[in-house]
C-alpha cells in the first residue's frame, strides 16, 4: 500500500509539472516602446537604437512596426498568441491596420513576422519567410541574436519603404562612443540656443514687457519655449499603443532555429 501511494504521488507531481511548463503565457498589456526584450535576449544598446530608430520611422512614414521579445508563448501556437497581441495593442492606424511585429521567442526557438492587412500586399507571407529564413534564423543558429534581430529590421524596413539612409543605423552605439556621439553634440547645441533664446527673451520682458518672442503679447510669453522643450520630454509611449489598428488576418511567417 505505501508504495501504491508513493507511485500515486509521483504522478501527480509529473502531472502539475507538465501542467505548470505548458500553461498558457497571456497577453501581456501594450508594449510602451517600439522595440520590447522582456527576457534579457538582446543588449540593451541594441534594444535602445532599435527603440529609436523604429519611432522615427513612425514619425516618417505613419507604419508602425515594432520588435518585441518574450521567453515563450507556452502551450499557445506561436501564430495563434501573435495573433491575439497584435489585435490586443492595436497595432498600426485605425483604418489601415499598417503595423507589423518581429516577434522572438528564444526558449521556444521560434521568430514570428505578424503583418496587419495594410502592409500584407507590401510584405506577403514569402517575403516574410524569405527574411526570416535568409536573415534572421542563421544568424540565431551562429549565437548572433543581436545582429539577427538587426538584420530582421534592415529587411523590413527595406521591404515597406520610407527609411532615409541617415536613420539606417544596424549597430548599437558603442558605450565607449557616447561622449563624442552626433546625438549628444546635437543636443549640447540645442540647449545653448535654448538658453541663448531664453537669455533675449528674460532681457525683452525687462525692457519692453509687451513684447513676447513664440508667444502671445497678452498672453504669459513663455509659450514657444515651453512648447520646444516639450519636444523632448514625450518622446516615449508612456500609455502603450492606442492608434486603433490591430486587424490581422494572420499574414506574415514563422521559422525556426
Amino acid at each position: 500500500m505505501s508504495a501504491l501511494r508513493w507511485s500515486l504521488a509521483l504522478l501527480m507531481l509529473i502531472g502539475l509539472g507538465s501542467a505548470a511548463s505548458g500553461a498558457e503565457v497571456p497577453i501581456p498589456p501594450s508594449p510602451t516602446q517600439w522595440a520590447t526584450d522582456t527576457g534579457g535576449f538582446l543588449k540593451p544598446q541594441t534594444v535602445t537604437a532599435l527603440d529609436a530608430r523604429l519611432r522615427v520611422y513612425q514619425t516618417d512614414t505613419g507604419h508602425q512596426v515594432l520588435v518585441y521579445v518574450a521567453p515563450t508563448t507556452g502551450e499557445t501556437p506561436t501564430e495563434d498568441w501573435t495573433v491575439r497581441a497584435f489585435r490586443s495593442w492595436k497595432v498600426g492606424r485605425k483604418g489601415m491596420d499598417d503595423g507589423l511585429i518581429l516577434f522572438v521567442f528564444p526558449t521556444d526557438h521560434k521568430v514570428r513576422i505578424e503583418v496587419g492587412y495594410g502592409l500584407e500586399q507590401t510584405v506577403p507571407d514569402a517575403t516574410a519567410a524569405r527574411i526570416i529564413r535568409d536573415t534572421i534564423t542563421p544568424k540565431l543558429r551562429a549565437g548572433q541574436p543581436d545582429e539577427a534581430v538587426v538584420a530582421g529590421v534592415d529587411g523590413i524596413l527595406s521591404t515597406i519603404g520610407g527609411e532615409t539612409p541617415s536613420q539606417v543605423a544596424t549597430n548599437a552605439p558603442e558605450e565607449s562612443d557616447a561622449g563624442s556621439s552626433p546625438v549628444w553634440v546635437a543636443l549640447g547645441i540645442l540647449l545653448a540656443i535654448l538658453i541663448a533664446v531664453g537669455v533675449i527673451v528674460l532681457v525683452g520682458r525687462i525692457k519692453s514687457p509687451g513684447v513676447y518672442i513664440g508667444g502671445s503679447s497678452s498672453g504669459g510669453g513663455w509659450g514657444g519655449l515651453a512648447l520646444l522643450g516639450a519636444g523632448f520630454v514625450g518622446g516615449g509611449m508612456t500609455g502603450g499603443f492606442s492608434g486603433g489598428g490591430g486587424f490581422s488576418g494572420g499574414g506574415g511567417a514563422t521559422g525556426s532555429w
